[in-house]
């Protein structure tokens, strides 16, 4: 009896043993569990496949281009989104832009100089920045970049650099043969071209300097000589006008002293030579020109729309996203890495274009900013230049005619009448 009850407990300790052991079938539910078998991910691990793909279309020199990409692919190292950067041929216009984007074949992000952007916005062919762009654009940036881009109530891109047009010279020359400071007011000019073209004193034969076919640059002469009209983001700079009559007048005085940059005699820096020995009195250019070609006896105005200084025009280029993108998101966190402080500090250094960020004018030479520019330039509302969608159309149109009357071509009061009807010109 007592064996027999040893056997029956032995049983029934194996029994317990059995059930107590994990079973096959315990172990593949276990497998089976779906939650289980999902790999470990990590919040800022992303496949190939989530990566974003943008295509920017730019028309750049290829020493800014190879900046872009560079910049470009220290963003692509940080972000998961593929950039296809394209560099546009220097002769291909615009219009062959606006063919792609009707077809819909254009690119995410475009960079465009900022006398197009309005014209692209009122043809439906881009995106508001307040879409794909969540940065502080209006009291950060230069009015006369903002202002540009602005239509309807929305800004339509975002400002990337600018190259205003400036005065440049010899000023002890300038000084000595004058007897003068460089004029910055209406009445400074009309003394002084009143002084050169009755002087029989030894002066510059040829008294300025700038390209004949460049339209702001014509414009900017005009509004230096006394031709500024009240402006607004609406109007046109060909409204008929009084100042327009009298500072054309002083142009004609000058016609038989100025110098045409656009011509191949004065295109291999023998303009910089005639300036510094006084041959000629000054040259209107963009500050880039200059600064690619800076001497230390160079002096350099930047003219202020303030009371004071009658203002010139400030070029710049901005980014835009085509109405059409499917990558709005990717497409703005490009442009706002593209635009950072940093990024602008960076450009500078190889393209001479200055920044559009105000605060970096107020460290100048901390970002490497010349430390003359006026803080009209940089805070004044009159710096808004009139950008109206005709504007391209009417500038190729003006820069024809200007430069038939500075070869003597039309008479002042025939220029007067062909400017005035500029605003005719269709898109």
């Amino acid at each position: 009896m007592k064996r027999k009850n040893q056997w029956l407990l032995f049983a029934i300790l194996l029994l317990a043993l059995i059930n107590l052991s994990p079973s096959e079938n315990s172990t593949l539910i276990r497998q089976n569990n779906p939650r289980e078998n999902e790999p470990e991910v990590l919040p800022n691990q992303v496949t190939v496949q989530d990566r974003g793909h943008i295509k920017v279309a730019v028309q750049l020199p290829d020493n800014e281009f190879v900046r872009l990409q560079h910049m470009t692919k220290q963003f692509m190292e940080d972000h998961p989104v593929e950039v296809e950067l394209m560099n546009m041929p220097a002769n291909e216009d615009y219009h062959e832009l606006m063919r792609q984007l009707e077809l819909g074949e254009s690119p995410d992000v475009l960079l465009l100089d900022n006398t197009w952007v309005r014209n692209f916005a009122v043809d439906g062919y881009l995106m508001p920045a307040e879409n794909y762009y969540s940065g502080a654009l209006a009291g950060e940036v230069l009015s006369a970049s903002l202002a540009q881009n602005e239509w309807n109530g929305y800004v339509w891109g975002v400002p990337f650099d600018v190259d205003p047009y400036v005065w440049v010279y010899n000023r002890s020359r300038f000084n000595s043969m004058m007897g003068s400071e460089f004029p910055v007011t209406k009445n400074e000019w009309a003394n002084l071209i009143e002084k050169y073209t009755q002087s029989s004193e030894p002066l510059p034969a040829d008294f300025l300097a700038f390209d004949f076919t460049d339209p702001y640059a014509s414009m900017s002469l005009i509004w230096q000589l006394g031709g500024q009209v009240e402006l607004n983001s609406s109007a046109s700079p060909f409204e008929q006008n009084e100042n327009i009559d009298y500072a054309v007048q002083q142009l004609d005085k000058l016609r038989s002293h100025l110098i045409n940059l656009n011509e191949e005699s004065e295109t291999s820096g023998g303009i910089w030579d005639k300036l510094n020995q006084g041959d000629i009195a000054a040259a209107l250019v963009r500050y880039t020109e200059v600064s690619k070609n800076y001497s230390s006896w160079m002096k350099i105005i930047f003219a202020g729309p303030d009371d004071a200084k009658e203002m010139m025009w400030v070029s710049g280029r901005s980014y835009v996203v085509s109405a059409r993108s499917d990558n709005k998101e990717a497409a703005g966190l490009w442009i706002t890495e593209m635009t950072t402080q940093i990024k602008q500090r960076q450009w500078i250094e190889v393209t001479d274009h200055l920044p559009v960020f105000k605060n970096m004018y107020y460290q100048a030479s901390r970002n490497g900013l010349p430390d003359d520019i006026p803080i009209s330039l940089i805070n004044g509302k009159k710096s808004s230049i009139p950008v109206g969608a005709a504007l391209p159309s009417q500038m190729k149109l003006f820069s024809e005619l200007s430069n038939t009357f500075y070869n003597g071509g039309f008479s002042s009061n025939q220029f007067l009448s062909e400017i005035y009807n500029i605003n005719e010109a269709k898109n």
